[in-house]
């Protein structure tokens, strides 16, 4: 177990595979989910009665102790990320860039570097905030409408190719939506988020896919915790791997994505 900062723990798992798997990631998790012995899936007819004021999650697993919502990223704002580092490019010192260049060689020689990575960062994940912002209030309803208190949340994001959001940019946007104040997202006690938008480079040289789960630590039990390893490992094999846990703490350069369009760049003018 990591910390991520503050109050918020973060494991890396990666589910080794050179080549991408078909059909697309969405369309594997949802039939992953249903598979599960407990798994009651909210949009069958007989919950229909409950879906009333206010929309419900998608999902209750482990025998009514967790109410899981799944929302998959679609749309990535390159188009601000362009603008940002158009601007910075017109300070001082100035550089006239045409045509795709890559973000961080741009930004090595630059003493703004660490601030417009920053803003990258936050202008990246976004798009991850606001999908657990939606995922809250759902989670919230199902809590009442079910009578379920004592249930975990979890919110599970997903993150397929085309998406240019990686790993690290996800980690760092959850970590900031689980400790804001406003909205408070006091119903999500576990994040899961599985990227196929790249790959990472394990340890011994095999390539794989990220796989992230993201808590505030004191929320829950120890055996929820367990509970989220076990599911992400069942996750795992039902891909034909075995998982790995890989240690970012010593570095975040573990994550550095790899694949199809990574390094990121972006089109200037």
């Amino acid at each position: 177990m990591e910390e991520l900062g503050g109050d918020c723990r973060l494991l890396v798992f990666v589910r080794p595979s050179p080549v991408k798997v078909a059909p697309p990631l969405e369309a594997r998790m949802k039939r992953f989910l249903k598979t599960g012995r407990s798994t009651e899936q909210l949009d069958e007819k007989q919950f229909s009665s409950h879906h009333g004021s206010g929309q419900i999650a998608d999902y209750l697993l482990w025998d009514r102790r967790c109410i899981a919502e799944m929302k998959t990223i679609n749309g990535y704002p390159a188009a601000r990320m362009s603008r940002l580092i158009n601007d910075a490019l017109r300070t001082e010192p100035r550089v006239f860039v045409f045509g795709t260049v890559g973000i961080q060689r741009l930004l090595a020689d630059r003493p703004d570097a660490d601030e417009v990575n920053s803003a990258m960062v936050t202008i990246g994940g976004r798009p991850v905030r606001k999908m657990l912002q939606q995922s809250n209030p759902q989670i919230a309803s199902t809590r009442s409408k079910f009578d379920l208190p004592q249930a975990a949340g979890l919110s599970i994001i997903i993150i397929d190719a085309p998406q240019k959001i990686e790993a690290t940019v996800a980690a760092y946007a959850v970590r900031a939506a689980l400790q804001a104040k406003e909205p408070a997202l006091t119903q999500i006690d576990f994040v899961w988020v599985s990227i196929e938008a790249h790959q990472v480079r394990l340890p011994d040289g095999r390539l794989g896919y990220p796989e992230l789960c993201i808590w505030k630590s004191g929320r829950r039990p120890e055996s929820d915790r367990q509970m989220m390893g076990q599911m992400i490992d069942a996750w795992a094999r039902s891909n034909g791997v075995e998982i790995e846990h890989l240690d970012h703490t010593v570095g975040w350069e573990v994550l550095r994505p790899v694949g199809d369009g990574w390094p990121l760049s972006l089109q200037l003018e």
